[in-house]
């Protein structure tokens, strides 16, 4: 719902990474059952465009919902983007409430472009480990493991990828603050995104042809 939906609305990525991390922190305490995806994931986009200060309209954002809801039937979207427009207004606040107000996120995208600097990692392992960080967006890892060092992890995982011959260190770095255990919380943050694509792969096996 929350990439379907920020393509209808051509939201920026920052945008689409604080909606998916709002959804995780949501889900984190609720129910799946209680509260549906598609409403919870809506919501998330809503306030993550005011959080990042990339504001689009309720309307807007209610219509793409509706699309995403009704598969990509225009008529039916239009009949029932005024009822998503209650539904996200409403479930905005339950999300608000639920994440106690508390509206900072950080994601490691500067960190990424700090670190490749610093260090003379090209250009291309940079939007490699970018393209990393956004696909795990899909786990919780964002939560799970902070900023710099979901960064350092992705670079790590970019540069095994590629083969790419790296003799400097990331740990060392003076532009990015890491945590005194950096580098047990990156071997973890890397198995779980080798894990990640794994289980991808498989569902992927899994999946109905169309």
């Amino acid at each position: 719902m929350i990439t379907l939906s920020l393509t209808h609305t051509s939201r920026h990525q920052v945008v689409a990474s604080t909606a998916c991390v709002l959804f995780h922190r949501f889900y984190m305490r609720q129910s799946f059952i209680k509260y549906h995806q598609y409403q919870i994931g809506g919501a998330c986009v809503l306030l993550a465009s005011k959080v990042e200060e990339n504001k689009r309209s309720l309307k807007e954002i209610s219509r793409a919902c509706a699309l995403v809801a009704s598969k990509g039937n225009t008529s039916e979207a239009d009949k029932a983007h005024e009822t998503w427009s209650r539904l996200l207004k409403r479930q905005e606040i339950v999300l608000l409430e639920n994440c106690c107000f508390d509206l900072d996120v950080r994601h490691p995208y500067a960190f990424i472009d700090a670190l490749a600097a610093e260090s003379k990692v090209p250009v291309f392992l940079a939007k490699a480990a970018t393209a990393h960080v956004n696909d795990c967006l899909r786990s919780t890892i964002c939560l799970r493991f902070g900023p710099s060092v979901i960064a350092v992890a992705a670079l790590y995982l970019a540069i095994g990828v590629h083969e790419y011959e790296f003799r400097g260190s990331l740990f060392e770095s003076r532009a990015v603050d890491l945590p005194k255990n950096a580098v047990e919380e990156t071997e973890l943050c890397v198995m779980e995104m080798l894990e990640f694509y794994r289980r991808e792969a498989e569902s992927e096996k899994h999946r109905p042809l169309t």
